[in-house]
């Protein structure tokens, strides 16, 4: 029974590492990218086999491409993050078995001391990476993380931008370095979102403990699931909140934003988060107005067009494409 699961890990390992580099391939046909997508929707095996093939890859095209003497490296990743490749287009598939054997030896964990990988979202772009260890990160709007696991840790820097963490079980703690704390769980799933000053963390599974880090919180605070906590320079204060509130926290998993009486400028402010097409306020008497519902988080208009029809508000696109917002006169 073990050599067939062995077996079956090593197929399922082999045939991710074709696809990692059929794809890389600029030559590979939209038939064979659809046989691909088949192929990965099958199981959360393969799925994550290729992540971590992918990722393996990603880490042999950086040591190739990276000069020291030539380039400056990323401040967050010790290689430029989604790199040039360099493949060589002469012969694609006759690259397969080596590229295989090299990305077997990085998966054993020869790297594992000194490598990273870099994951990161455009504007209005979400992502959902799952990590060698089959933990998942699934990335919010212009958001960045960098992934090391070194040391008996697994560590993930938020960069910028949202996440939820999803630590799958393990002997080594999961840690996410966020706005100068430190915050570890075991197997527990959690959110973290980083403001202009503070970070916000909300614990849907499981525990986590908020350890400072500089000028983080001032003490360490653990906190269950079904807790927020915001913190900054000057501390932090956690609260409770309903299964409710923390799906409308999450909602833009489903590509939407949730509103439950946040003022309009606070609306404004999250919408901007996933468009380019920005919404201002040009009347601040309009600020206050308090809104309710759900809204697809990148069709600006659309909540522009409620917000119009439900208030005395009237809007105005300029020639730089802004959205301005003000009161309706008459």
């Amino acid at each position: 029974m073990g050599r067939e699961a062995g077996s079956r890990r090593e197929a399922v390992r082999a045939a991710a590492a074709h696809w990692v580099v059929r794809l890389s391939d600029p030559a590979c046909a939209p038939g064979e990218r659809a046989a691909f997508e088949a192929w990965r929707a099958e199981s959360f095996e393969n799925e994550a086999a290729f992540e971590r093939e992918h990722a393996a890859w990603e880490r042999t095209d950086r040591l190739r491409v990276f000069k020291p003497a030539l380039s400056k490296p990323d401040a967050d990743l010790f290689a430029p993050e989604e790199p040039r490749r360099t493949f060589d287009r002469r012969s694609p598939w006759t690259m397969m078995a080596a590229a295989a054997a090299i990305i077997g030896v990085i998966g054993t964990g020869v790297l594992s001391a000194t490598a990273s990988t870099a994951y990161a979202t455009d504007i209005g772009e979400r992502r959902v990476v799952v990590l060698a260890d089959n933990s998942r990160i699934e990335l919010n709007t212009d958001s960045k993380v960098v992934v090391r696991y070194r040391n008996g840790v697994r560590e993930v820097k938020l960069v910028k931008g949202e996440a939820l963490f999803e630590a799958a079980p393990d002997a080594r703690p999961f840690v996410v370095k966020a706005r100068d704390a430190r915050i570890e769980t075991g197997s527990g799933e959690l959110s973290v979102r980083l403001g202009a000053e503070n970070a916000a963390v909300t614990v849907r599974r499981g525990a986590a403990q908020i350890e400072p880090d500089g000028q983080g919180p001032a003490k360490e605070v653990r906190i269950a699931a079904g807790t927020a906590m915001v913190y900054g320079p000057h501390g932090g204060h956690a609260q409770p909140l309903s299964d409710a509130e923390i799906d409308r926290a999450l909602a833009w998993r489903q590509g939407a934003i949730a509103l439950n009486g946040q003022s309009l400028s606070q609306a404004v402010a999250e919408f901007n988060r996933y468009n380019r097409q920005k919404v201002r306020i040009a009347d601040p008497s309009i600020a206050d107005l308090r809104l309710a519902g759900y809204f697809q988080s990148t069709e600006p208009q659309a909540f522009v067009a409620a917000v119009t029809s439900a208030f005395p508000v009237r809007a105005s696109a300029g020639e730089d494409g802004v959205i301005r917002l003000a009161r309706k006169v008459g």
